[in-house]
């Protein structure tokens, strides 16, 4: 696959088996003209395992109703934010589509239908923990937090009537933000800033917490 490392640096993610990356990127329309496999099996399967992920991290930290939870596992995953991830990774440039094919015009539907490919993809090459690992990298920082620990983090140190600053940088792959608290530094890391920022925010939340 072209650009595979790359693509591999973006998401941060090393794959064992390149043909289900190869798979998850390739769209109907090349398999039109060539001898391929599309990415729509692979999209379902990405697509199951997106939902259970997101619904096992709600359970575990948001107390709401089943259906409050059903309600903001659907938000949380839906096309919108999902397109916004595979924008903001650059994820269309490794999409292989047929000769004429305008992927610039492609809709929110199947760019968020490109990340669930590429989360089938790291489930059949690594597993369920290795989908973890990718969405706590690329994803959860990037949408509605499960848990808003940034908004939680400004509450804390408002009510203790203490400093708090958020410092962030580029590193390789990505962005690494300090999180200032009382004089102590906290750091998170992420694909994009705001995953860095709520990884951040998340360990200084956790040190309060003790």
């Amino acid at each position: 696959m072209t650009g595979l490392c790359e693509l591999e640096r973006r998401i941060g993610y090393e794959f064992s088996d390149s043909s289900y990356v190869e798979a998850a990127f390739t769209h109907s329309s090349y398999v039109n003209e060539h001898k391929a496999t599309d990415n729509e099996r692979i999209e379902f399967l990405g697509d199951c395992v997106l939902n259970f992920i997101v619904g096992e991290k709600l359970f575990r930290e948001d107390g709401g109703s089943e259906g409050a939870l059903s309600a903001r596992r659907s938000s949380i995953v839906s096309r919108k934010p999902l397109s916004k991830i595979v924008n903001a990774l650059g994820l269309m440039d490794f999409l292989r589509v047929g000769a004429g094919v305008d992927k610039s015009a492609f809709s929110e539907k199947a760019r968020s239908d490109l990340f669930e490919a590429l989360v089938g993809a790291v489930y059949l090459d690594g597993g369920i923990d290795a989908c973890r690992t990718l969405l706590d990298k690329i994803f959860f920082g990037a949408v509605e937090p499960v848990r808003d620990y940034i908004t939680e983090l400004e509450t804390a140190a408002d009510n203790a009537r203490i400093g708090l600053e958020f410092v962030t940088e580029s590193i390789d792959g990505g962005f690494r933000t300090t999180v200032i608290i009382n004089g102590k530094k906290l750091c998170g890391e992420g694909i994009t800033k705001q995953a860095s920022r709520y990884e951040a925010a998340r360990a200084a939340v956790t040190e309060l917490n003790g």
